[in-house]
């Protein structure tokens, strides 16, 4: 959409409100004498504009004008949120009576979000919903079946959504799947966000337990994968590397993942050879990690667990983007040991790119590893090409960190270069 176009959008939308909150009249810019910018707006804009809104609400407009009466019936997305109704059986007959009402344009986005019962959902809606959308040609699909306290009602994954080869994003929250596989899986997704995604006990595998979650998403053709909340089994091998297959993958994010026991790998290893843009975010892994992805530019990583853990194991590819944070107040109430360990380790992830010539820290890195290079000998983490570090810190900025020239005078001793240098942006 271009800007002339986000302006107009947004002017219709403060008239829209204007016009739906006084006593209702459809003549009403006509007998004002005003211009009717709703009126003039073409109906693609208009649909672009009730795709960000619920679909209850968008149906609401049919009541503005004539024209805008089966507007809605041809928008491209269909959103349905159960609170937005007092009881789930309204809530499943207006969700039926739109996919009845629709007119056959495309469904490009599908957003099904439905709460309350702690025992189940509805499977015959769920199929329904995802069975039209499917016929009609769906891009993205989100759905969350948050329940009122266990979380996660059992469901089971329509066999629509596997067959749909338009599919290229899917996003499941709160979903515990009863069926564990299928006889070919996703075939054309590109991006994959699973939260509170609990897997049936009957796909367990020890070995490796992304193994059932690859089969049922097809994992070699994602390119943007995000995994939040899993709590995995393992009592497999010393070397666990789920992602050495995910040949598509250049996005990937992991946040609190955690074994359900004291059985980790000795080595979790990221090994996706197209990765670029790397994010692990409050894990609780209890062996190394170690990353070992020839392509990654940038690297994010806020504390949870002993930052000693993680390893570096990369080529000598330049411009990688280094962005650390550390839990602050939990870091600060550590014993002084643990918090050294802690620093050390932040340090020595810079370390392991060593095959680097040049380095970029964000902001809180430095921030977090200042007070580290004070107690730490250059000679012991020498390294071998780093020409350029840059310290993404801008002048305003500098005063909020204490002892910013000895991170940077430990770096410039570690460095073999006589013209090593530090910058600032």
């Amino acid at each position: 959409m271009s800007k002339a176009e986000f302006r107009e959008s947004g002017l219709v939308a403060k008239k829209m409100k204007k016009i739906t909150s006084a006593p209702q009249n459809v003549d009403y810019c006509k007998s004002a004498d005003c211009q009717d910018r709703l009126g003039d707006l073409p109906d693609c804009l208009i649909h672009h504009i009730l795709s960000f809104v619920e679909t209850k609400d968008a149906i609401r407009t049919s009541v503005l004008s004539k024209r805008w009466r089966h507007l809605w019936a041809s928008v491209t997305c269909l959103n349905f949120n159960s609170k937005s109704f007092a009881r789930l059986v309204e809530f499943k007959k207006f969700v039926l009576w739109v996919l009845s009402h629709r007119d056959s344009s495309q469904v490009k986005v599908l957003i099904y979000s439905r709460f309350g019962v702690d025992y189940a959902t509805d499977q015959y809606l769920l199929n329904k919903v995802i069975e039209y959308a499917a016929s009609h040609g769906v891009e993205e699909i989100r759905i969350n079946l948050r329940a009122k306290t266990c979380g996660s009602p059992p469901v089971e994954i329509p066999l629509a959504l596997f067959a749909c080869q338009s599919l290229k994003m899917l996003e499941f929250k709160d979903c515990h799947p009863t069926n564990v596989s299928f006889p070919f899986g996703c075939t054309s997704l590109e991006t994959l966000h699973l939260e509170r995604f609990s897997m049936h006990p009957a796909a367990s595998n020890f070995s490796n337990p992304f193994a059932s979650l690859a089969e049922l998403f097809g994992f070699t053709t994602l390119t943007t994968l995000h995994l939040n909340s899993f709590c995995l089994c393992y009592t497999g091998i010393d070397s666990l590397d789920p992602f050495g297959n995910c040949v598509n993958l250049k996005t990937l994010h992991l946040s609190e993942m955690s074994f359900q026991s004291d059985l980790n790998p000795k080595d979790f290893v990221i090994s996706a050879p197209q990765l670029k843009s790397l994010s692990l975010m409050c894990n609780r892994f209890k062996c190394k990690v170690i990353v070992a992805s020839p392509q990654l530019t940038n690297f994010s990583y806020l504390y949870s667990t002993r930052s000693s853990f993680l390893e570096f194991t990369l080529p000598s590819l330049d411009g990688l983007i280094i962005d650390i944070h550390e839990l602050h107040d939990q870091l600060e109430k550590s014993p002084h040991k643990k918090r050294r360990d802690t620093l050390h380790g932040l340090v020595n992830m810079i370390r392991g790119r060593c095959n680097s010539e040049a380095v970029k820290l964000s902001f809180c890195t430095v921030a977090v590893t200042c007070g580290t290079a004070v107690s730490l000998k250059p000679e012991s983490l020498s390294f071998s090409k780093l020409k350029l570090l840059n310290f993404g810190v801008g002048s305003t900025y500098k005063i909020f960190i204490n002892n910013l020239d000895h991170i940077a005078a430990y770096f410039r001793n570690c460095s073999q270069h006589a013209d090593f240098e530090v910058v600032t942006i």
